[in-house]
């Protein structure tokens, strides 16, 4: 198919598969089109499944340039399968269609098997809750939803590591955390494709933002008394939070003591301070004197020309000024943000961030492995480099950080992925024992009610007991934030209620 891009036509009974299925084909055909129309195709693939009294039928047809080739497959239906038969029957197309991709491909499509999803770990939870041990569980990883040994045995780590700081069912209800989106940055980076706004005219800007912002943490202080909720965890994400002014931040602390959200019940503040060039010690101290105990100053490498490069206004030596300034200050815990899969970057590169980076003993240093998203710059303007490269150059800086961060003492404690992760890789958090960032853990694992408050905030409102999940994101854009906020007010106000 000579590098061009590969047109894939499917012929599914039932329709419905296709969900099951279309994440699987882009895994194994990078950049393919995929087409549920009649027609030839570079590649068309037949698949049915037919649900017997006890036992499915899965049965393929796929013709390719090379030629055709037919699978069937019958799976008994287990006894207790219950009201779960149409979802285990989906697992079991993906897992024939899995395998019948790694055969076409002569390869691994997906070092996570027929995990696809942001959030593998969550699984794990789950088989964790019916009572399954660690080896158990890796091997139903293995056999059952094909992952490699590597990554089943990261995700019973992970679930082991971070299982004590979650809620149960009855405690969950009483909890929530809170994210504040603060979307405003100094400048864009290169790699970003967060449709958030650039810092233009300070007054002009900030403060009918913060007027919002405020207004919204006032009405959700309400309801939440009124359900008799306690904040566990406060973040400040963005964007870039210490855009704002030393003022600004105190108005901020401010309404979120007023609001209840900083009481003696909250355990962990934490604010993205990625920006060095947004960090001065009297705003860290103003952070420090309001109970935040976490910091995130985010270089993301440690290589002077890449930071040119991505649009950081900023060098390696500004990010030692700041962590030194964190420490001076007395913020316990300080997390590092670096990404592997910058422009330019290989393993020497890497080799350098994190050995400068260790050096300066942070408690949590995250790992990002960049997902070219659309809307990014470098999405829009990179080249010069295959898709093969990028991927062998990511995986092995991913290797290389956890070796060194291993060595060092930290241990992985969460995971997600992302969609463009065409590398099968993953974002981790590792951190020194004892200094888990309990939000992280909260926000990834789904246990726990998140309010988002704020630009381009998620909710995420979960009844455990029910089962039942249901998210709600504010805008993204400043303005239509502002616009909308008495909307977003009510709305969250009933999906609290809701839950109680």
């Amino acid at each position: 198919m000579g590098g061009s891009i590969v047109r894939i036509v499917l012929n599914l009974q039932p329709n419905s598969l296709y969900d099951s299925i279309h994440e699987l084909m882009r895994m194994a055909y990078p950049g393919c089109e995929i087409a549920c129309t009649e027609g030839p195709g570079d590649i068309n693939f037949d698949l049915s499944l037919a649900i017997e009294e006890q036992a499915v039928s899965i049965t393929a047809q796929v013709d390719t340039p090379q030629g055709r080739l037919r699978r069937q497959e019958k799976c008994a239906i287990p006894q207790d399968v219950g009201r779960g038969l149409s979802n285990w029957a989906k697992q079991q197309v993906r897992a024939f269609t899995y395998d019948l991709l790694c055969e076409l491909t002569g390869s691994n499509i997906n070092r996570y098997g027929i995990l696809t999803g942001m959030r593998p770990v969550k699984l794990v939870h789950r088989l964790f809750d019916q009572g399954l041990t660690p080896a158990q569980i890796e091997q139903r990883l293995l056999s059952e939803y094909r992952l490699e040994a590597e990554k089943a045995r990261l995700l019973v780590e992970i679930a082991s590591a971070n299982r004590p700081y979650l809620h149960s069912a009855d405690e969950a209800g009483q909890w929530v955390s809170v994210y504040l989106g603060i979307p405003y940055c100094p400048s864009r980076c290169y790699y970003c494709s967060f449709p958030g706004a650039v810092v233009k005219d300070y007054e002009a800007d900030i403060v009918p933002f913060l007027e919002a912002l405020f207004q919204e943490i006032r009405a959700i202080s309400a309801c939440l008394r009124e359900q008799g909720l306690k904040v566990q965890t406060v973040y400040l994400g963005g964007g870039t939070p210490t855009v704002l002014s030393t003022y600004h931040l105190e108005q901020l602390f401010a309404e979120l003591r007023a609001g209840g959200y900083i009481s003696q019940h909250t355990v962990e503040i934490t604010v993205e301070a990625g920006r060095p060039d947004t960090l001065d010690i009297p705003k860290l101290k103003v952070l420090k004197d309001n109970g935040v105990n976490r910091i995130c100053i985010n270089p993301q490498t440690m290589n002077d020309a890449t930071l040119a490069v991505i649009g950081r206004h900023h060098d390696k030596e500004g990010v030692i000024k700041c962590f030194n300034w964190v420490r001076e200050v007395g913020i316990e815990k300080i997390n590092m943000d670096v990404i592997i899969g910058l422009p330019g970057e290989g393993l020497s590169e890497n080799t350098n961030t994190a050995q400068q980076v260790l050096s300066l003993n942070p408690d949590n240093i995250t790992v990002h492995t960049l997902a070219l998203k659309r809307g990014s710059l470098m999405a829009e303007k990179e080249n010069g480099i295959t898709p093969q490269q990028r991927i062998r150059q990511v995986e092995a800086g991913v290797t290389l950080f956890s070796q060194l961060l291993r060595q060092a003492g930290y241990v992985p404690y969460y995971l997600y992925r992302q969609k463009y992760m065409k590398a099968s890789m993953e974002n981790l958090g590792y951190a020194r024992p004892g200094a888990f960032c309990l939000y992280n853990i909260q926000m990834i694992e789904e246990r726990q009610t998140i309010i988002g408050l704020g630009g381009g905030a998620g909710s995420k409102f979960i009844d455990l007991e029910a089962g039942r999940l249901d998210s709600f994101y504010n805008p993204k854009n400043p303005a239509a934030y502002c616009q909308s906020v008495d909307r977003l007010i009510s709305s969250k106000v009933d999906k609290l209620r809701a839950l109680n």
